[in-house]
């Protein structure tokens, strides 16, 4: 068969090449195995769930190149659901006549596969300069030692600024040779160009403060040459100037800059150390500047306690951050059993927690500072106090009811009955006695129930006995719970012996001048009730020539003084307690004193002095300490009288 132009070569006959894909409802491209005809997406068949699909790009699908410029990519309009299949038959190279020879310029960029040519299609020295991109040769491609000194432009390295890195001492430097005209390598420790290094910086954190005062920092590192000098590099990169640098050795400066000139908003600053020859070292991000913790709780007082400091707290926060804060006690004392706890997860709380280790006698102030530090080890210092309170104390001057607080199993009580009153004088030279002072009891650690009450009687002095040269009178008792204080006995006179009571009356100056008895009952030791109370003194009576005296009531200390041939009886001296404030001593239950020409003394503890001769009424006792009242002389119408009895008292500590 006769054929124009030139001879067709063999026919080749494509092969269908067939692809199975599985949608998944997103994805929408899918690569065939084989390239399509060159006729395009008509020349292939496209199946989904065996339905034969479109082509076109306004239909199910299109083809179009792949990633590597081939005909291959299936793009679907919509993405096939999931699970749906999709076939492909590619009829690949249909039957064509295979062209021997191509012709001149027919062999376009598309007709060539992609890394088709080979170093073997290409004549040497054939890739010209306008087939090089620009920066396509990269060191890479450059061989070891392959840019001799004819390659380099003299101007080449200059006009370009330093390296920021520090040169080591076995780096090479680029020197150019005058004589020679040439550049030449050379490394730096050959040219006694030894740089600085840096290791360390301290302290890393600084504190802001107030404002006022300097910063010093210790710079360590090596070969610091005799001219080195430092400074702080910015967090923006600019730099700034210590007030002064300090060469220490070759291997540490000192470096002091004020505080009001840093800024917190340029930390972290770095460290920037320079020598002599101009070679530098630059550590970044090695100190910070930090504020130091704020404290929200006011100096002073924390309050107080008596048991224990529960819900007692200190709080402070870190004006930088949300960076916790921790407390510590930096001078004084907490009182003894009581914790500091550092409780805040952020910003920082301390709590007092703990009983007191021992109850204060009296209110006890404790003095103490506290610190606090925060993340950057900044601190700040402020004074606090707490009150250890003491007992509470009460007291019943009347009768009524004592409730115990909850919590309270015991009490020191001291319970005072009312003083005698003391016996009247008469025309006939007759003196009277001083009047004994009410009992007195003093309990520690009295047993009470918790949340109960106890009955409380405050017995009242005696009254003054009016009547003509007769005795005085006995006072009232004082009760607390189990406890019964006697009143006190009454002072004797004309006729009439002193009378019994918690302490007894003193006797008079006539025929009736025996003293009276103690009824209080006592227990010595320093265990249970403590009862107290003393015999009435004895009085002397009168005789021609003499004069009357009586004696002395008695205390709760001590028994009443007898009357002498001319000195009446001083009244016995009381019990002294600290209980009424926890501190101040007072004396309680004195006896009054005697008669006589010239009076006396009541005892301490309320007693009421006796009169003076020729006529005088006794001094009354003192209210709410249970003093006796004095004796009351007369030599002439009208005659004195006795003094009244002083009003007990019952005292409650806890």
């Amino acid at each position: 068969m006769a054929y124009i132009g030139q001879s067709p070569a063999d026919k080749g006959i494509g092969l269908f090449s067939q692809d199975t894909f599985t949608g998944d409802g997103s994805t929408t491209t899918f690569d065939m195995s084989n390239v399509a005809p060159d006729g395009g997406g008509n020349d292939i068949q496209v199946f989904v769930d065996n339905v034969r699909q479109q082509e076109g790009s306004s239909n199910a699908y299109t083809l179009g190149l792949d990633g590597s410029s081939e005909n291959k990519r299936i793009t679907f309009t919509t993405a096939p659901a999931a699970s749906q299949s999709i076939f492909v038959l590619n009829p690949g190279t249909k039957n064509v006549q295979q062209i021997t020879t191509v012709s001149d310029n027919v062999v376009s960029t598309a007709k060539l596969q992609a890394s088709a040519v080979t170093t073997a299609k290409i004549t040497d020295l054939n890739v010209t300069t306008a087939k090089i991109a620009a920066d396509a040769i990269n060191a890479t491609k450059l061989a070891d030692d392959a840019v001799s000194e004819e390659h380099l432009d003299n101007t080449a390295i200059t006009g370009h600024t330093e390296l920021a890195e520090t040169a080591a001492s076995n780096d090479v430097l680029l020197v150019f040779d005058t004589s020679a005209s040439v550049l030449k390598k050379i490394t730096a420790s050959n040219v006694g160009l030894q740089p600085p290094t840096f290791s360390s910086v301290s302290p890393t954190n600084a504190n802001s403060g107030d404002g006022t005062g300097n910063h010093t920092f210790t710079i360590t590192g090596a070969n610091f040459d005799a001219t080195a000098s430092a400074k702080l590099r910015k967090v923006g990169g600019t730099t700034q100037e210590f007030d002064s640098v300090t060469r220490n050795s070759a291997t540490q400066l000192t470096a002091v800059i004020a505080k009001s000139s840093m800024s917190a908003a340029d930390d972290p600053f770095g460290i920037i150390v320079t020598n002599g020859n101009g070679l530098t070292v630059t550590a970044t991000g090695q100190i910070n500047l930090n504020a130091s913790p704020t404290f929200t709780t006011s100096a002073g007082s924390l309050g107080s306690a008596r048991v224990s400091m529960s819900g007692v707290e200190v709080n402070a926060i870190d004006p930088e951050s949300a960076g916790n804060v921790t407390f510590e006690l930096q001078s004084g004392a907490l009182p003894g059993g009581i914790t500091l706890t550092n409780t805040g997860a952020n910003g920082g709380t301390a709590t007092f927690t703990g009983n007191f280790s021992s109850l204060a006698t009296n209110n006890t102030t404790f003095n103490f500072v506290l610190r606090a530090v925060d993340a950057a080890s900044n601190t700040t210092s402020r004074a606090f106090s707490f009150i250890q309170l003491g007992p509470v104390i009460q007291s019943f001057t009347s009768s009524g009811t004592f409730s115990v607080p909850s919590g309270v199993s015991s009490v020191d009580v001291l319970v005072v009955a009312g003083g005698g009153s003391g016996g009247s004088g008469n025309p006939a030279s007759v003196a009277g006695a001083g009047a004994g002072a009410g009992g007195l009891i003093f309990m520690p650690a009295f047993t009470v129930t918790p949340g109960g009450t106890v009955s409380v009687t405050v017995g009242d002095g005696a009254a003054t006995n009016t009547a003509h040269h007769n005795a005085g009178q006995a006072g009232q008792d004082s009760v607390f719970g189990t406890l019964t204080a006697k009143g006190g006995g009454a002072g004797g006179s004309y006729s009439t012996a002193g009378g019994q009571g918690g302490s007894g009356g003193g006797g008079g100056s006539a025929p009736g001048n025996a003293a009276g008895q103690a009824t209080q009952s006592s227990q010595p030791g320093n265990s249970g009730a403590y009862g107290f109370g003393n015999d009435g003194g004895a009085g002397t009576p009168y005789s021609p020539g003499g004069e009357p005296a009586s004696g002395g009531g008695g205390g709760a200390g001590a028994a009443g003084q007898a009357g002498g041939t001319h000195p009446a009886g001083q009244g016995g001296i009381g019990k002294a307690y600290t209980i009424a404030d926890g501190t101040t001593s007072v004396y309680y239950a004195g006896g009054g004193g005697g008669s006589n020409n010239g009076g006396t003394q009541g005892g301490q503890g309320g007693g009421g002095n006796g009169s003076a001769y020729p006529v005088g009424s006794g001094q009354a006792g003192t209210a709410n300490r249970g003093g006796g009242g004095g004796g009351g002389v007369s030599k002439d119408d009208p005659q004195g009288t006795g003094g009244a009895g002083g009003k007990g008292v019952v005292i409650v500590k806890f």
